[in-house]
């Protein structure tokens, strides 16, 4: 597994939480012009506040998701490889008036293809290499391509699974343009260097913003204060969802039962025809007159006679049921197909409401949903404030 360290201690690492980072004027300032790209009135105490609280969630990360530093899923690339391009990404748009000499042309032929496949181990199907095989590849040097130093074993950890697969099988030309990234990203931050310091702006810094950022959507997820929660949910969430009680699924209902009506009943009168012309033909007559007067003239029955026109959610596994128990209280519509190919024509006439009862599973599951939801978001904003002021960066 020393393959894994060396990738994690190298130069594009994500950067230890154990210092804290006040960031500089010109850092807050670039970030500030990247966030309000996508939404115009971001402030710049927005700005600051985000920057802080990504470094709250970083520090987390490494504490309850520390997988979420190497990458974010199995089959993806590399966290480290997403952080180099948002670097790369950053450097590009704010350093756009310095004229930079052309990145050094790479000599191909000192790594051909067919050296790549000697030195590829068995494509591993498990996506996992072998401590061996990491050996064997930490021992390649590709510093001569990149212009840095960087190993076969840091560009195939680094890959995703679907470009590892690629490269396994001779991928030549992905190598090429995966290492002449590299390449590019290299010969940027080295051209820029003077000017990263004279605009105050530190690489080691733009590395830990880029990997906040990355990291802050799936560090929100795992807290519960960003997803719906409709699925899978995080073990910390489990957590918070077990303090939930009886009790406070009562308050809950209590306090939002209006939250808790539903459609109960329906009562509606329906016609089912064989052509949609005949269907027209009696809506016509029911507009002008009414619904039941239409019946009384072409000597009809409500298909919902049986039941005195009542319609209950019970009876929904009907097609006609389903139809007028989604209507609005005295909408005529139609004529609508049905499933086997005749035309109804329905009338809602009343619509009676309840509610739910406390004790019921609806009840149990959206005021559970609601609650936790509730818990995650006051017991992140708590533990975020104590935490920043800790480590006395601004709320």
């Amino acid at each position: 597994m020393r393959g894994i360290f060396i990738l994690l201690a190298s130069l594009f690492s994500l950067p230890t939480m154990a210092i804290i980072t006040s960031f500089s004027e010109s850092e807050v300032a670039l970030m500030h012009t990247v966030f309000s790209q996508h939404q115009s009135d971001f402030t710049r105490h927005s700005t600051q506040a985000r920057l802080n609280e990504n470094q709250y969630l970083l520090a987390q990360a490494h504490k309850h998701q520390p997988r979420l530093l190497t990458r974010q899923a199995d089959v993806g690339y590399a966290t480290v490889f997403h952080t180099r391009r948002y670097v790369l990404s950053l450097l590009k748009s704010h350093f756009t008036d310095i004229n930079l000499p052309s990145a050094p042309k790479i000599d191909w032929s000192l790594y051909t293809k067919t050296a790549l496949l000697a030195d590829l181990p068995p494509y591993p199907n498990d996506n996992q290499y072998s401590p061996m095989q990491l050996t064997q590849l930490e021992s390649i040097n590709l510093a001569p391509l990149t212009g840095m130093p960087f190993t076969l074993a840091e560009l195939m950890l680094e890959q995703s699974m679907q470009n590892r697969y690629k490269l396994h099988q001779g991928d030549y030309a992905l190598f090429k343009k995966l290492i002449g990234d590299i390449r590019q990203y290299h010969h940027l931050v080295t051209s820029l260097a003077t000017h990263l310091t004279h605009s105050g702006i530190a690489l080691k810094h733009l590395n830990l913003i880029a990997a906040g950022e990355l990291l802050r959507s799936p560090m929100l997820n795992y807290f519960g204060v960003q997803s719906h929660m409709h699925g899978e949910r995080s073990p910390y969430v489990e957590v918070l969802k077990r303090k939930i009680t009886h009790s406070d699924i009562t308050a809950f209902y209590v306090k939002n039962k209006a939250d808790f009506k539903h459609k109960s009943r329906v009562t509606a009168s329906g016609v089912l025809f064989s052509t949609s012309q005949a269907a027209t033909a009696f809506k016509q007559v029911a507009q002008a007159t009414s619904f039941k007067k239409a019946l009384k003239q072409y000597a009809l029955k409500s298909i919902f006679s049986d039941t005195q026109g009542k319609v209950t959610r019970k009876q929904n596994s009907q097609w006609a049921h389903q139809v007028v128990f989604s209507l609005k209280e005295s909408l005529l519509t139609g004529p609508i197909r049905s499933p086997d190919g005749k035309w109804l024509v329905a009338q809602t006439h009343h619509i009676k409401f309840d509610y739910y009862a406390i004790d019921s599973e609806t009840v149990r599951y959206q005021a559970t949903l609601a609650l936790i939801e509730d818990l995650a978001q006051q017991t992140y904003r708590q533990n975020k404030q104590a935490w920043l002021k800790t480590h006395k960066l601004s709320l």
